[in-house]
């Protein structure tokens, strides 16, 4: 009897293995697409997944972690170390002492850390990891993922436009958020360009007079013979040129906030009359008997020290107390310098969104902007990046591309030496507190890490024991 199939088993058997084929192209087709999905999910979570084999130190990474991180897979050599090199100079340790001890306790971690991509770009990702071990307790391999949180910790460096993760900035914040529902006059004060009028306009946008007209004066550019008629307004013929009744700045602010800039400039009899307003809640257009209730918010900002002029004799005492119920002080952009590389992000994103091509900014640039002692403040910071994006063409920002004045203070420090405000005990100490981070020991010196550098160059023994 022969073992040979018929024709018509033959023919079965075709037929089985054609609908096996057909079932494997469908859960081939599934998997495609669920893998499709799974990535149009990542994308939208700015979250990767990755796993690493630590037989070999091979690293596997999602699309959208390379996405995150800004490298090509094809370029990219995936291990641990290579890993390592992305991240932020500042968090290396801190990123690799979590994995090891996580690894060796079995614990898992859950941490925040920044990245430093190659274009000069900062980032903030939320990364979680977990490793599996053998029956004997080896370790096989580590599984992850990592999610790009950089515009959540913007938003927490900001409020309501104004970047700031300093202390200063923060406890600045805070203050707004007290004073913004309660209706009492406030004082801003700091130096020009540091960004008075951002504050007196949070302050107005996150209270109850947000949808009111918020009316701002700089009370230092009109002459003194308009600054009344400006401020109250004025009626037909109360002067030569007055063709009309104009209504004036407390009029306009009905209901809202009029922003008093440059205080200080105010001569005595303007102090006077804005005191009569400040008091009685009511004031004359020039050249009218007519009373009009003021239901205006004081917010006052001024550059010079107002206590200073008072005790001068230049402003009013019973103004000053008047003004100045909250006093708020906005710090120099100096006395925060670690809002500086926040502040040059920012600038380089509006710059990019009004169509303007960028690709960052260089480390050694971005040193030069931390030493520098900016004396126009935050405005003079965003007229410098302004420059350097002209003259960077698109490329990446270097210190040749920056104004003349910050190239001009680097060739003098360079000239000088070293900082004179670091020593040999204080440069060890931050060092040593740093875990020979140098960019940290630097924050900890309160210079920037170019004189950091400079200096040891110049010492070159007391980096010695301090190398990563």
């Amino acid at each position: 009897m022969s073992d040979k199939p018929t024709y018509e088993e033959l023919e079965q058997r075709v037929k089985e293995l054609e609908n096996e084929i057909a079932e494997l192209k469908g859960v081939g087709e599934t998997i495609r697409k669920s893998e499709l999905r799974l990535k149009e999910i990542e994308q939208l979570a700015q979250l990767g997944h990755w796993e690493l084999d630590l037989d070999i130190n091979k690293l596997y990474w999602s699309d959208e972690i390379y996405r995150i991180f800004d490298l090509d897979p094809q370029k990219f050599g995936a291990t641990y170390e290579a890993f390592l090199d992305v991240v932020h100079p500042d968090d290396r340790n801190l990123v690799d002492k979590a994995y090891r001890d996580s690894v060796k306790n079995k614990t898992g971690y859950d941490i925040v850390h920044k990245l430093l991509l190659k274009n000069g770009t900062i980032k903030y990702v939320h990364e979680k990891c977990q490793t599996i071990y053998d029956a004997d307790g080896k370790p096989l391999r580590s599984i992850g993922t990592v999610q790009d949180i950089t515009k959540r910790k913007q938003e927490e460096h900001s409020f309501a436009g104004i970047i700031g993760r300093d202390v200063k900035m923060q406890e600045i914040f805070e203050m707004i958020r007290e004073v913004a529902e309660i209706n009492i006059p406030i004082l801003i004060q700091g130096e020009s360009g540091t960004g008075k009028e951002l504050i007196a306009r949070a302050i107005h946008n996150e209270g109850p007079r947000a949808n009111k007209p918020f009316v701002p004066v700089n009370c230092g550019a009109l002459p003194e013979g308009l600054l009344e008629s400006e401020l109250f307004g004025h009626v037909k013929g109360a002067f030569t040129g007055a063709l009309r009744d104009r209504k004036g700045r407390f009029e306009l602010a009905r209901g809202g906030t009029l922003f008093l800039d440059e205080v200080a400039d105010l001569s005595k009899p303007t102090q006077a009359k804005l005191l009569r307003v400040l008091q009685e809640g009511k004031f004359e257009m020039v050249g009218s008997e007519k009373t009009i209730a003021s239901d205006a918010r004081i917010i006052s900002a001024a550059n010079r020290d107002l206590k200073q002029e008072m005790e001068k004799g230049h402003f009013r005492d019973d103004l000053y107390y008047r003004i100045s119920v909250v006093p708020l002080y906005l710090p120099p952009i100096r006395d925060r310098k670690n809002d500086i590389p926040l502040l040059v992000e920012n600038f380089l994103e509006k710059a990019e969104i009004e169509g303007q091509n960028q690709d960052g900014i260089s480390k050694d640039a971005l040193s030069i902007m931390l030493d520098y002692s900016w004396p126009g403040n935050v405005r003079e910071l965003q007229s410098a990046i302004q420059f350097a994006l002209i003259h960077s063409k698109g490329q990446v920002i270097k210190q040749d591309h920056l104004p003349i004045e910050l190239k001009g203070h680097e060739s003098k420090q360079s000239v000088r030496g070293p900082s004179q405000k670091l020593d040999s005990a204080s440069v060890h100490e931050a060092l040593t507190r740093s875990g020979g981070n140098k960019a940290k020991a630097a924050r900890f010196l309160g210079v920037g890490r170019a004189t950091l550098y400079r200096f040891l160059n110049k010492f070159p023994n007391i980096a010695k024991d301090h190398f990563m």
